[in-house]
């Protein structure tokens, strides 16, 4: 996955022309090099404030602070550089870009590069290691006339220097500058520390070209990138109308050519590189972790956040990701530059918004429960269906390794036929947790109890790999906590459709809290999957596998609803905007989530009324 950036001097000296051009070709990032004609190491406080607000009001992300460093003789004082490298390091910082350009050093004119090797590797070891203390990571660019002009003296540096906050550039057209082959003669060697791409290509007579278009192998560098599953930054330099020593200029509208010439290289290659816009709607706790594990997807690109209320998060998430933070949904929904939102609000808000949302064209993911009723959720989907976008239902656990496995198991035949199926989330939540929130335990916003909220995602991964479930017994009850109106414990007996039965026991009451557990058997065999991992597996006629017990760190909302870890929403998330980007159906669509809260309204219904409840449950009539 390639995400697209570009130098933005290269289409104006006005830093917001710049961005409002990039904007219009469905470019989500910008290499900070020249604002308003200035470099981005000498902006001075107003630029720089004026500059992040820009970036905000935009959309943009910042692929690289662009900075000249090295672009000096190795004879030169080492302490101004270091001056300059310092400088970068808190441009890093104010822009949240943890990515800073670098080059390897002119040498005197005569002087042969091995001459000053053990002073430029000092000098970018020095580098690597405060760029280790403060987070970030160096890109060395391949550039005429220094140290690292071809690439074995740039290998060389990257096996020298031998640092993770140390990598390269990949330039072909600087390759071919200097008389060489990029793909052909250097990729191989260095493949394993390329991170990040400049794309601009070029003739051996010197004459600059969209990618594809010269002798920058363009085509066999990105089908070998697609098929090593590079994921990285891919910035746009084309130098059509001007290249130079710290800048070139290419012009608005040979921009736009460079930007689709490089866009179909990549389509023809296989490599994907359209990211999907997304604003985050509902700041509590899970909207934050949303935003953060956007980060970790490439095909994701943070816009904007927005809350019914002032979530103190709106601030944190301005400050932490430079986005906008609305207080009403509506101004985040009416922005045309967003493709997508993810709901993080009280469940039983979640129709409102989505269907805004789909009115809007925007694509729609949003948290468990789907809704707190039946008709919510059916006007949710119709929505989406209605305006041809997708819906999507976060269900994290069914990417963990041993639901993975489970499901396996039973759609292979392995364990034979279903005979009985278990779910159990016994966790435990204090007072003060109910406390925290007008809306938590209440049938309007809530939607319902310890079943409902908690236990979702365990009776959503019971059904998927059980089948449907056609008909419920149960009980409820509160017994531990006071001023809600929902239940803290349920357990109910299950029918399935395919005529095997299993339970679900339900609580928030349970101190301290035990990890949530699902156990499956069938005739030929049993599974017990604990938080996300087989603990437990018995076929007949299959060995037992060596790695049975291994563990895998997830954390667990058994007692902290705020220690779960993001590896189920970051692969959730990827899937959800590779559907849009494929033109398909998310792993987990608005009709599977509908699923899961189906069964629970039954056993809610079956508690109230002490009586058994078939599935599918009976429409309210109008």
């Amino acid at each position: 996955m390639l995400k697209l950036s570009g130098f933005g001097d290269e289409i104006a000296a006005d830093f917001e022309t710049q961005l409002r051009e990039m904007r219009g070709m469905h470019l989500n990032h910008i290499a900070l090099r020249n604002l308003w004609g200035t470099n981005i190491l000498d902006l001075n406080p107003k630029q720089k404030k004026k500059a992040k607000d820009l970036l905000r009001k935009y959309g943009m992300g910042v692929s690289e602070i662009g900075s000249p460093l090295g672009k000096v003789l190795i004879t030169d004082p080492w302490e101004k550089e270091w001056e300059r490298y310092e400088r970068a390091i808190e441009m890093a910082h104010y822009f949240l870009c943890p990515r800073i350009r670098i080059f390897s050093f002119y040498f005197p004119e005569g002087d042969k590069p091995e001459q000053h090797r053990a002073e430029v590797i000092r000098r970018l070891k020095e580098m690597a290691e405060r760029a280790e203390q403060e987070g970030l990571l160096l890109l060395l660019e391949n550039e005429a006339r220094i140290y690292g002009e071809d690439g074995l003296h740039c290998k060389d540096l990257a096996d020298s220097v031998n640092s993770p906050h140390f990598k390269l550039i990949f330039d072909p057209a600087n390759y071919v500058t200097c008389g060489t082959k990029p793909f052909s003669q250097w990729f191989e060697m260095q493949a394993d520390h390329i991170v990040h791409l400049h794309i601009k290509d070029c003739t051996f007579e010197g004459r600059f070209t969209p990618a594809g278009q010269g002798d920058g192998e363009f085509p066999q560098l990105i089908r070998a990138l697609a098929e090593r599953g590079f994921t990285g930054y891919a910035t746009m330099e084309p130098h059509l109308l001007q290249g130079g020593q710290f800048a070139g200029f290419t012009g608005p509208e040979k921009f736009v050519e460079a930007t689709e010439a490089f866009r179909k290289v990549c389509d023809q290659a296989g490599m994907p590189h359209r990211e999907v816009r997304i604003g985050v709607v509902g700041m509590g706790f899970i909207g934050m972790f949303h935003c953060d594990a956007m980060r970790q997807v490439p095909e994701a690109h943070l816009v904007a956040v927005a809350d019914t209320v002032q979530s103190p998060n709106l601030k944190k998430a301005e400050e932490k990701f430079n986005v906008m933070a609305y207080t009403d949904p509506d101004e985040l929904l009416q922005r045309p530059d967003i493709d997508a939102v993810t709901l993080g609000t009280p469940s039983g808000l979640h129709m409102e918004i989505a269907v805004k949302a789909a009115n809007a064209k925007k694509h729609v993911l949003t948290e468990k429960p789907i809704e707190v009723t039946l008709e919510k959720a059916d006007r949710m989907i119709q929505a989406c269906r209605r305006n041809g976008v997708k819906l999507g239902v976060i269900s994290q656990r069914r990417w963990d390794r041993g639901m993975k496995e489970l499901k396996q198991a039973v759609d292979s035949g392995a364990l034979g036929k279903l005979i009985l199926g278990e779910a159990y989330v016994k966790w435990y939540r204090t007072q003060q947790y109910y406390d925290s929130g007008q809306w938590r335990g209440t049938w309007e916003l809530d939607g319902g109890g310890c079943l409902m909220n908690q236990g979702v995602h365990t009776v959503d991964c019971l059904q998927w790999v059980m089948g449907g479930v056609a008909e419920v017994t149960a009980q409820t009850a509160l017994l531990a906590h006071e001023k809600i109106e929902v239940e803290d414990i349920a357990q109910a007996l299950l029918k399935f459709k395919n005529g095997a039965v299993g339970t679900i026991i339900a609580s928030t009451a349970v101190y301290p809290g035990m990890d949530e557990r699902i156990e499956v058997s069938g005739t030929k065999g049993t599974m017990i999957m604990n938080k996300s991992d087989i603990v437990f597996r018995k076929i007949m006629g299959e060995e037992e596998s060596a790695d049975m017990g291994g563990k895998t760190e997830r954390g667990s909302g058994a007692a902290d609803p705020q220690a779960i870890t993001n590896e189920g929403h970051v692969a959730q998330i990827q899937d959800f905007c590779q559907a849009i980007a494929e033109n398909r159906d998310p792993m987990i669509t608005g009709e599977d989530g509908r699923k899961p809260l189906e069964i629970i309204l039954a056993v809610y219904q079956s508690a109230r009324t002490g009586k058994p409840v078939k599935l599918p449950l009976k429409r309210k009539k109008k």
